[in-house]
């Protein structure tokens, strides 16, 4: 049989280290033995864990700020034990969430500018953990939540913006090794010193699957692979064997492949690029860093690409979201090393090698972006919405404000904070189309349609009677509603045209032969149609998606009556 070479966009991908005068040097990386992420790194900043004689400490750079570092630069204190994780808020770049030995998680706020002297004050305290905090994890969607597990065997989500718990998980029985987030932020997984991996439910912390990962006694790690429903874990065999797997969430019995690595001592760590469906292997204390290729083809689902060398051990790996990547080099992933045996960082590039300069749409689909999809106060209510995306393109021209590609408008202006300024428009961004929201135990009937999650194999839903007569409602309901917005879009209309007349009448008529006053009023008029337009239309949807769901089930209960 002749030879076959898999074609993939990505097989010639390298790891191109920076030039030494671009790393950041004389830096005093902590010496911890804790296989948690001592650095964190944005679009702005850096973060490095440093070793301290007391207490906990760490660096945050401008990511400018290249070349020796002053020994005395100013850090952020206030952690009582060493720091051993670290995480940026993906929403806000001037915001960092750290967790220490001394059992508390603490956010802090990062000046514009960077640290110009030593932060001991934290914008929040979070206690809750009675032992050591070992891992926090932001959610992926919703803004001002946070995942935390601790050595006490808790995993606990907190609401920063309140500093309180929502939910406290007492599901495991040793200590917890690892924890991630599916894309949505409905389900999180872990993994755990007894050798399960668990998938559970955010909300209300059922169980959703579990069963035995890897059966080596070393430290073992998981990654939700997106949205694929699936999950990557990476751990030891009972020969001391580095293994790589992939399973079925919704059923952990046995892993869809396994595959062994290398006989090394370090764990591994994985990465998961969701965009370019790329999984990153780096083992603490290996040089190298292997990455392989998602497919949904089945077995093997995972193809080994290439492997990055280097003689310098890493201790611990960061990695630039996709938002600060450069488009004009092709970089798809940028990781920032902590080397085991010195004192320097060193960014490191993965290229796709292209000859055309211009933007590569095949490699640079539309990314998260760091705009929430949803307020604490509506995760809990029982909403879920996918990230919003952003266009990679606008990053070429270097733009503050990228284009979204998914979203929702509020009527209202509103205020948002977005990379450490308040910013005041009138089109806030959120999920495309809102799923349909819980009812109150007191008002749900049996017609009422059970809210499903994101998770695409994890829904359930309630049978619904339905009759031609709900149809026709809610076709009524459409037409009139859509009566109504008209009649009042006309009324707001007249309101906005007496309104401004009143309030700008101060401004001059013309002015060197310009009637600015009438240009201003009709550019206002225009802006006020076009979000009533967008009003109108976003309502239409709603009611659609209820007719269409509507349809489905009775499709489906006259499928179930005829199979009877």
């Amino acid at each position: 049989m002749p030879f076959k070479v898999r074609i993939s966009k990505f097989r010639h991908v390298y790891g191109s280290p920076y030039r030494e005068q671009d790393c950041y040097k004389n830096i005093s990386i902590t010496r911890n033995a804790h296989d948690g992420s001592f650095c964190a790194v944005n679009s702005k900043f850096l973060a490095i864990v440093t070793e301290t004689s007391g207490g906990g400490s760490f660096l945050v750079l401008l990511l400018s700020e290249v070349g020796r570092i002053d020994v005395d630069h100013p850090r952020i204190r206030g952690h009582r034990a060493p720091v051993v994780d670290l995480k940026f808020n993906p929403f806000n770049d001037h915001e960092i969430a750290s967790c220490s030995d001394d059992g508390t998680v603490k956010v802090w706020s990062i000046p514009n500018d960077g640290l110009n002297t030593d932060i001991f004050q934290w914008k929040v305290d979070l206690h809750g953990h009675q032992r050591r905090v070992d891992y926090i994890e932001w959610h992926p969607t919703a803004e001002n939540l946070i995942l935390s597990a601790g050595s006490d065997h808790q995993v606990i989500l907190w609401n920063v913006e309140r500093a309180e718990p929502i939910q406290i998980y007492r599901c495991h029985p040793d200590v917890i090794q690892s924890v991630t987030w599916n894309r949505n932020g409905t389900l999180f997984a872990t993994t755990c010193k007894d050798k399960q991996i668990r998938v559970i439910e955010a909300r209300t912390g059922q169980i959703i699957a579990k069963g035995i990962g890897h059966p080596g006694p070393k430290v073992s790690k998981v990654v939700f692979l997106g949205d694929t429903n699936r999950l990557l874990s990476t751990g030891f065999g009972k020969q001391f064997e580095r293994q790589v797997a992939v399973w079925n969430a919704n059923d952990l019995s046995k892993a869809l492949t396994i595959e062994t690595i290398d006989f090394g001592a370090g764990a591994l760590i994985p990465f998961y690029d969701h965009d370019t469906r790329t999984v990153y292997l780096a083992g603490k204390g290996d040089g190298n860093i292997r990455y392989y290729e998602l497919t949904d083809q089945g077995e093997p689902y995972l193809y080994f690409l290439s492997e990055y060398k280097s003689t310098t051990p890493q201790r611990c790996l960061g990695i630039m979201p996709k938002t600060g990547l450069d488009v004009t080099r092709n970089e798809i992933m940028r990781f920032y090393k902590l080397f085991a045996t010195g004192s320097m960082c060193e960014p490191i590039s993965m290229i796709v090698p292209r000859r055309a300069e211009t933007f590569q749409f095949d490699i640079y689909p539309d990314t998260s972006g760091s705009y929430p999809a949803l307020s604490p106060d509506e995760w809990t209510s029982g909403i879920d919405r996918d990230p919003i995306l952003v266009s990679m393109k606008n990053f070429q021209d270097e733009s503050n404000m990228p284009q979204i590609t998914t979203y929702r408008t509020y009527d209202s202006i509103s205020t948002f904070s977005h990379r450490g300024t308040s910013q005041r428009i009138s089109q806030l961004p959120i999920a495309e189309v809102a799923p349909i929201p819980k009812h109150n135990a007191n008002n749900q009937s049996s017609d009422d349609i059970q809210q499903q999650t994101g998770h695409q194999n994890l829904r359930k839903t309630e049978s619904v009677n339905t009759t031609d007569t709900e149809l026709n409602n809610i076709r009524d309901k459409l037409q009139n509603s859509t009566q109504l917005i008209q009649h009042n879009f006309e009324m707001k209309k007249k309101v906005m045209n007496i309104d401004t007349n009143e309030y700008y009448s101060s401004i001059p008529n013309e002015i060197y032969g310009v009637d600015y006053r009438h240009e201003y009023l009709k550019q206002q008029e225009e802006i006020e149609s076009l979000r009533e337009l967008i009003f109108i239309k976003d309502h239409r949807i709603r009611l659609l998606e209820d007719e269409l769901c509507l349809i489905k089930t009775q499709c489906d209960k006259q499928d179930h009556k005829f199979i009877r």
